[in-house]
């Protein structure tokens, strides 16, 4: 079983910023021997995003993506990800409810955009978010899982470590986490191949 990521968001390809959900989601990943052989980072292009889910899930079994998830004109995952499936998007009542009493929580009405923040791809489900406003969503199809994430690394972290894990770890056949070892090796060039002695 292989995994490809997407990081998406326009932001993420100007300098100084940089992209570091993908190092995160793999190192998760590979804790439980999913390795990731593709990421890319995809600006907010409905077209773009679209070719790039396409892609990923031809490719892979398993594809995270990452931001855009988001009330904004933007914010394009969820429609980029049922172009490429050929599915629609439903708004789900229950959920726009949630949202309204989270932002009269906080004493404010709800901008009506914020509404987009629960449409959810068909077939899927929703991925809570404690910490905020957007749900990631996943869903199973042909043999393949996609797991749409928040950007925001407090957002992401949480809802990968305790939502999506336990999935990934059910499709891996239960496989227990593994124990990386690192060799040092001093003085010794890459031609040289794996002669050098290691240096413990």
């Amino acid at each position: 079983m292989r995994a490809e990521l997407i990081a998406i968001g326009s932001e993420l390809l100007i300098p100084p910023r940089s992209e570091t959900n993908g190092a995160y989601i793999t190192a998760r990943l590979r804790e439980i021997g999913i390795p990731v052989v593709t990421r890319v980072t995809v600006a907010d292009d409905l077209e773009a995003l679209t070719q790039a889910f396409r892609n990923a899930i031809a490719r892979a079994e398993v594809v995270i993506a990452t931001g855009g998830l988001g009330p904004t004109e933007d914010d394009l995952t969820r429609e980029a990800a049922a172009a490429a499936l050929g599915i629609g998007l439903h708004r789900e009542a229950g959920y726009v409810e949630a949202l309204k009493a989270r932002f009269a929580r906080y004493g404010r009405p709800m901008a009506p955009v914020n509404e987009k923040q629960a449409d959810l791809l068909e077939g899927a489900a929703f991925l809570m978010n404690a910490r905020g406003s957007a749900p990631g969503q996943y869903m199973e199809r042909g043999g393949r899982l996609l797991v749409l994430l928040p950007g925001p690394p407090t957002e992401m972290e949480p809802m990968l470590d305790g939502q999506v894990m336990p999935l990934l770890r059910a499709r891996s056949g239960g496989l227990a986490d593994l124990t990386v070892s690192v060799l040092a090796y001093f003085g010794v060039a890459p031609s040289a191949g794996m002669k050098g002695k290691p240096v413990f």
